[in-house]
């Protein structure tokens, strides 16, 4: 990507890409089969929002998982969108107004930061370790870490320290999406019926789509700092949700044996 914005500037990275996208799409006809999800009942009649809304209201742990999922992915994309200006400004205060940003190694950086996260959660998984816990540990550490390079672009002018805080609190919350994907995917197969799952997930992409759109829309008097911080509360809640779908799994656990 380097070489070809070296050569072509900023679209080359762009254009190569198309080629990528292409074989990936070769690759995709020729060798994936359908995969065909079974209809709802017998009649093949599909659900409804009233269904999947009913089937929401009879257990709360999918509404629980829902918002997790509702949340964060609305944190990613504000954060998505944000970190650019974010960094550079603390790439400013720190080497002064003319100084670049390597946005292309950032980038780099943040996808290994990613793939790191998801190789934690396959360790964790081999270790037995339950993904409600693994899930409830990540979403704090997100939320931590957002917080932290929240405050650091607002304090503005920790010179270097704030630069480091904010690049070390990128990564974390980068790490943390990478385990979030494996994460959400293994809770929407325990909890969310097969039925109505993609009916309640696009149910849940509703408010998703509402706050992300709201943000942007609000930018020029939120600032690269107030949607930082709507991106940090989406989290902690999120990361409350997740502690509360703990504590009922572990009341429903417990009620047999008490019985």
């Amino acid at each position: 990507a380097g070489l070809a914005a070296s050569r072509s500037g900023p679209t080359g990275p762009f254009e190569l890409s198309s080629g990528f996208l292409g074989v990936g799409c070769l690759l995709a006809a020729l060798l994936w089969k359908e995969n065909r999800s079974p209809t709802a009942d017998s009649d093949g009649e599909k659900p409804s929002i009233a269904d999947a809304v009913q089937v929401i209201r009879k257990d709360p742990k999918i509404a629980l998982v829902g918002a997790v999922q509702s949340l964060f992915e609305a944190a990613m994309y504000i954060f998505v969108l944000q970190w650019p200006p974010a960094l550079s400004s603390a790439v400013a205060t720190t080497f002064g107004e003319g100084a670049s940003t390597p946005y292309g190694t950032v980038f780099s950086c943040f996808m290994a930061a990613c793939l790191l996260g998801s190789t934690i959660f396959g360790q964790l998984a081999k270790m037995n370790v339950k993904t409600e816990n693994s899930a409830a540990a990540m979403l704090t550490v997100a939320t931590i870490a957002m917080s932290v390079a929240t405050w650091s672009v607002k304090a503005g002018a920790g010179a270097g320290v704030n630069l480091a805080a904010v690049v070390a609190a990128f990564f974390a919350f980068e790490a943390c999406v990478g385990m979030y994907f494996p994460s959400i995917g293994t809770l929407r197969s325990k909890y969310v019926p097969d039925s109505h799952r993609s009916v309640i997930m696009n149910l849940f992409g509703v408010p998703e789509n509402i706050l992300v759109v709201a943000v942007f829309l609000s930018i020029s008097k939120l600032g690269v700092v107030g949607a930082l911080s709507v991106s940090t509360g989406a989290l902690g809640v999120a990361t409350l949700c997740m502690w509360r779908l703990l504590k009922s799994i572990s009341a429903t656990e417990v009620e047999p044996r008490t019985a």
